[in-house]
């Protein structure tokens, strides 16, 4: 059995193994928390909150991002298609209309996009789920309510009507969410309303009232941060950065004259080079086109400041990296096409792409659409529209992406489901459609041209027909190829 000092030496001897876990002089200042998921985000989530609300209203590309991450992950909404016509037509009308929210603004894909910006915004989102009497809109009699962050009493610590709460949030045995304390009006807007200091008090509402959406990424993670906390701090230092460049633009343009006034009353010392106007008044400021005075000897000094270099690759990479941090890629944030090409537009297309489908499968569709449906049902249920089982099939369909090339695109995923590498609902899935659904509004249009008596090109029967009758004939060919089945040749002799 190795003894102790051999014990330490064996573990200092792994631990050099990692240079990152190495005391050298470039990570001496290098002291990383030691704290859990929620500790961190517990300290740091309103600040960065607050911060990244503020950059958005006033920085254009933290606003882009936002609207790149609401547009791409949401889009025109994820839909829910129901198996059965009960259901499907009950969704339509509480989905299309603004009867499902609670404020009467949105619709659903409305609210789900308002959802994903707060999300992006301040990394964490609430929907409560509110009854009211159903009505032909509201058949089921079921309201969102979508809540900012900051409705959430994080100073609720400890014990809280018998439960452990942390941050406002009520845990179960097994550290799973009981109850959410929510403030009634949100607190920044409570010292408008009369007696404010009333409207600050919360209330315990059930987890399964509401739905709680954020990026979980660490285990055990109740609560997230704003996305821009990677790229906060770039973006500001760019905006500062871009604001000296503007004033020292402004500078560079101003052309002044000075004019040295000949007088027995020349000053000496350090007030000899104090500049004045017309007036006398001392100058501290340039403005283009001055004239300055001084005094001293006669003569006439044209002020043109130098222009500096270009400062274009520092700015680029500093957006660079501040849209890498946010998971986008230089041209999207930035809008700049210049060095943009069909592959390397294709490559970021198909990588924002892939991180916005994490996005919709891993937070979207299992934190806000799949139980609004679930509760949608349950709502049914009671008020018996329908069975209390939850039927089979029902799905859940992200937006389509828009095509780079959609000529190439098309053709590259018409060989992918002909070679059997794609099935043909996903093809349809690609587009945004429900392939259920999409082949019933083909077997509708076609239907409705039949009556009409129209044939088009782009009827897929006669495609279908035209490659059976291709195969046919290219059978035959191989037929007579491999029997000799063919025309026995004409008797060229001479007659007699």
């Amino acid at each position: 059995m190795p003894s102790l000092s051999q014990r330490i030496v064996g573990a200092w001897n792994v631990i050099r193994g990692y240079a990152a876990a190495q005391d050298t002089r470039a990570s001496a200042g290098w002291a990383p928390s030691r704290g859990s998921a929620n500790a961190e985000v517990g300290a740091a989530a309103a600040t960065v909150a607050r911060r990244a609300r503020d950059a958005v209203r006033n920085d254009p590309y933290a606003a882009r991002i936002v609207d790149l991450w609401t547009g791409n992950a949401v889009g025109a909404g994820i839909t829910t298609r129901w198996p059965d016509d009960a259901h499907g037509r009950a969704w339509q009308r509480w989905a299309e209309s603004t009867a499902c929210d609670a404020e009467g603004r949105l619709d659903l894909y409305g609210l789900q996009a308002l959802v994903m910006r707060a999300v992006v915004e301040s990394g964490e989102c609430f929907v409560r789920f509110l009854p009211t009497a159903p009505s032909p809109s509201n058949p089921i009699g079921l309201r969102l309510q979508v809540l900012e962050s900051d409705h959430l009493d994080t100073a609720r610590q400890g014990i809280m009507e018998g439960a452990p709460t942390l941050q406002g949030i009520a845990l179960g045995e097994a550290g799973e969410p009981v109850g959410y304390w929510l403030h009634c009006v949100h607190p920044g807007a409570s010292w408008l309303l009369p007696g404010g200091a009333t409207w600050l008090s919360s209330q315990r509402v059930p987890a399964a009232d509401v739905l709680h959406i954020y990026r979980k990424r660490r285990p055990g993670q109740l609560r997230d941060v704003s996305w821009l906390a990677p790229v906060l701090l770039r973006l500001r230092d760019l905006g500062d950065y871009e604001a000296a460049l503007l004033m020292k633009a402004k500078i560079e343009a101003c052309l002044a004259a000075v004019v040295t006034e000949e007088g027995d009353e020349a000053l000496t010392g350090a007030a000899a080079g104090l500049l004045r106007d017309a007036q006398g008044r001392t100058v501290e400021s340039f403005e283009p086109g001055m004239i300055l005075y001084r005094r001293g000897m006669g003569s006439v000094e044209v002020v043109n400041p130098s222009g500096g270099g270009s400062h274009t690759a520092f700015a680029r990479r500093a957006l660079e990296a501040a849209s890498v941090g946010a998971g986008l890629t230089y041209d999207q944030v930035s809008g700049d096409l210049t060095q943009a090409n069909y592959s390397s537009l294709r490559a970021g297309k198909i990588e924002f792409r892939r991180l916005c489908e994490q996005v919709q499968y891993g937070m979207l569709i299992p934190m806000l659409v799949r139980p609004i449906a679930e509760r949608f049902h349950a709502q049914g249920a009671l008020l018996g529209l329908w069975d209390a089982d939850l039927p089979d099939g029902v799905s859940h369909v992200p937006p389509a992406h828009e095509m780079i090339d959609p000529l190439k695109d098309t053709t590259a995923l018409i060989a992918q489901v002909r070679a059997g590498f794609v099935p043909q609902p996903e093809a349809a899935g690609a587009f945004g459609y429900d392939f259920r659904a999409a082949v019933e509004m083909i077997r509708e249009a076609n239907a409705l041209l039949d009556d009409a008596g129209l044939s088009l090109d782009t009827d897929p029967r006669r495609v279908a027909k035209s490659g059976a009758a291709q195969d046919a004939a290219q059978m035959a060919a191989v037929e007579i190829a491999a029997t000799g089945a063919a025309s026995p040749p004409r008797d060229t002799a001479p007659q007699g």
